[in-house]
């Protein structure tokens, strides 16, 4: 695992104690020279810290003294590097489908849309690959460079080992005949001399073979089962028209090849093959050919061991041979008989990579040994989650444990908890992290405690924050971060009472709404307009959380009927919250204050009956109101009164 520092570059030091998997940092300070400190911070980071002795730091002098440094420490993140962010978002896509797909499975049968979905993360890997060549490309030598061809020899890995793995457990492939797919593999992730023989046909000219590759790229050929190719080569040799050349070619023409469409069944081919090869051994044994190398061709055309061990040598690993073992000793090999050619093709050589290994276990059929051993490739886990997450749905997985109960699942989860985990920790990758974890039974616990933890510095991201828990279910996190957002918009000041009202709404808080709709309120009664007049209009049921949010909702709308002249519906709404004794008392004076208009109105408004009501507040809370403002409001109430009775008079 390799760090980085935020504040100074640290050295990493390798030891004996780097072969156990134990990383030495060299502090680079002489001030860690004494005692240090190191704490866990969030995410896969910690600090250390010298914990000196306890010195004065309220003076300049003492300040200056203290020459302590805080040195930050994190694991280096490869999917982090903006370049490799579109694999993670694209692949984010694919494992969503992947979840969707496998809820219908247990009722039909989704083979062949698991073989689309692995196929798709096989293309976003591509496409990683071929943006990372460009870039590499891009750089001179330097550290960008390594970096990129680093990454590139990482994803290459990916490409391979995912294209095998496909084809051994979820390609759909009629009667398990898989030497086609297997050839293919080879010929594709390891094209060994293909330029050569290319440059040599393109050429086409007699008298190939002095070209100091050509019985190399023709070896090849015949091992990766690429025939015609090689009967090409041979036919630009000088001596193509000899006995012995014709023999070879004749040879490899009439070999028989196994297709599931072609109408005859494994037994009739394995006949058919066992026959051709009988006659080309007849053919070799009886001295026909002259050439070292024309012998050695037929030599790996009857399946000879030693010839293969030969020719091991011209390959860089022993995988590259098992196409061209399984085509020249059993073409007729199904996906689980591979583990007898695996062995074979491994005696042949000695290198015991980390990719040998795990071709070997998918050869094996160890799916166990496997995602152990991708585990450890150097890519945050992304290839172990979403591979592992693949096979479980496909139905071909399944892990044991010591007591021989079936684990596959957990094994499943963990480390999609892990890798959502990880992405967590990114200021913009978090809400793909959070699909994953919302995808697990235990994680959607850890996502709620980690969305809660997450720093909020834009209301931006607190609104972003608020919709994906909303979206997952998480009305904790929801309800929790709203509130944080309302605190901190009352702590604003007056003129931020709007946010604070929306927030607390948003939150469903009673305790958080009361104190927004108070601050409104004695915002309003000195003199500023109502906060978010239209989130109030709209709030409906959310008004009901708290008396006093309701009460300055309904104000609201008395504000707006008496400036649309709906002076009847404004006078009774506003006696209603002057009669309900919700308002609290420093609001008294202004809802008392503002029955005057209503009062002075050139047809009554307000009946006889709630001019009563009024009068009786008035008294109960003639406190509330300077003497001139309280006279002046029992002569209106009276005016009104006279004018309501004589209106009842002419009615009757």
């Amino acid at each position: 695992m390799s760090f980085s520092s935020f504040f100074q570059n640290t050295s990493l030091v390798s030891d004996e104690a780097s072969k156990k998997h134990v990383k030495t940092f060299e502090l680079p300070d002489k001030c860690f020279q004494k005692r240090i400190g190191c704490v866990w911070r969030r995410g896969n980071q910690f600090t250390v810290y010298p914990r000196s002795q306890i010195v004065n730091k309220t003076t300049d002098e003492s300040r200056n003294k203290t020459d302590d440094k805080i040195l930050n420490i994190r694991q280096e993140v490869v999917l982090f590097t903006p370049i490799l962010r579109k694999l993670v978002n694209e692949a984010n896509g694919t494992y969503l489908s992947v979840q969707k797909i496998s809820e219908t499975s247990k009722t039909t049968d989704n083979q062949v849309d698991f073989l689309k979905l692995s196929r798709q993360y096989r293309s976003i890997i591509r496409v990683c690959i071929e943006s990372l060549q460009e870039a590499a490309n891009r750089e001179k030598e330097g550290i960008n460079k390594n970096t990129y061809l680093s990454y590139l020899t990482i994803f290459y890995s990916i490409e391979c080992i995912w294209h095998l793995c496909e084809i051994l457990y979820i390609d759909i492939i009629p009667g398990e005949v898989v030497l086609p797919f297997l050839l293919e593999w080879v010929r594709f992730h390891f094209p060994c001399h293909e330029q050569t023989a290319a440059l040599l046909l393109e050429s086409c000219e007699v008298g190939s073979e002095d070209h100091k590759d050509y019985w190399d790229t023709v070896i090849v050929m015949i091992v990766q089962g690429r025939v015609d190719v090689a009967r090409a080569l041979l036919k630009l040799h000088s001596a193509a028209d000899s006995n012995e050349f014709k023999l070879i070619d004749n040879s490899l023409r009439s070999m028989p090849v196994y297709s599931v469409y072609g109408g005859i069944s494994t037994g009739e081919f394995t006949i058919s093959w066992k026959h051709w090869q009988a006659e080309c051994r007849s053919k070799l044994n009886s001295k026909l050919l002259q050439d070292p190398q024309l012998e050695l061709v037929m030599r790996l055309m009857c399946g000879e061991r030693s010839a293969f061990e030969c020719v091991s040598v011209k390959f860089s690993s022993w995988f590259d041979l098992v196409g061209g073992w399984v085509l020249w000793t059993a073409p007729w090999t199904r996906r689980g008989e591979l583990s007898a050619a695996a062995a074979a093709c491994a005696a042949f050589t000695h290198t015991r990579g980390p990719l040998e290994q795990i071709v070997r276990a998918l050869l094996d059929g160890d799916l166990h040994q496997v995602i152990r051993e991708v585990q450890q490739i150097s890519d945050n886990n992304w290839f172990a989650a979403h591979l592992t997450d693949m096979l479980h749905h496909c139905g071909k997985l399944r892990i044991l444990d010591i007591h021989q109960a079936d684990v596959t699942s957990r094994l499943r989860d963990s480390l999609i908890l892990e890798y959502g985990s990880l992405l967590m920790e990114h200021k913009s990758l978090w809400s793909v992290g959070l699909s994953y974890l919302c995808g697990t039974p235990e994680g959607v616990r850890r996502a709620e405690l980690m969305l809660e933890r997450m720093p909020v510095q834009t209301e931006a991201k607190a609104m972003r924050i608020t919709a994906e828990a909303k979206k997952y279910g998480l009305l904790g996190v929801v309800q929790s971060v709203s509130a944080c957002m309302s605190t901190r918009h009352l702590s604003g000041g007056a003129e931020r009472t709007g946010g604070a009202l929306a927030w607390g709404a948003r939150a469903r808080s009673g305790p958080q709404c009361s104190r927004a709709a108070h601050a409104a309120l004695r915002a309003h009664c000195a003199g500023r307009p109502l906060p978010a007049a239209d989130l109030l209009l709209t709030a409906g049921p959310a008004l009901l959380v708290d008396d006093t949010l309701l009460l300055l909702g309904k104000y609201c709308d008395f504000h707006r009927l008496y400036k649309s002249r709906e002076f009847k519906k404004a006078a009774k709404l506003l006696v209603s919250l002057i009669t309900s004794n919700i308002a609290p008392e420093y609001f008294w004076s202004t809802l008392l204050l503002d029955t005057l208009p209503l009062l002075e109105t050139e047809e009554p408004v307000i009946s006889s009956e709630d001019t009563y009501d009024i009068m009786l507040c008035l008294e109960l809370r003639s406190t509330c109101l300077s003497k001139e403002k309280a006279d002046l409001l029992r002569l209106a109430l009276a005016r009104n009164l006279a004018r309501t009775v004589l209106v009842d008079v002419g009615d009757e």
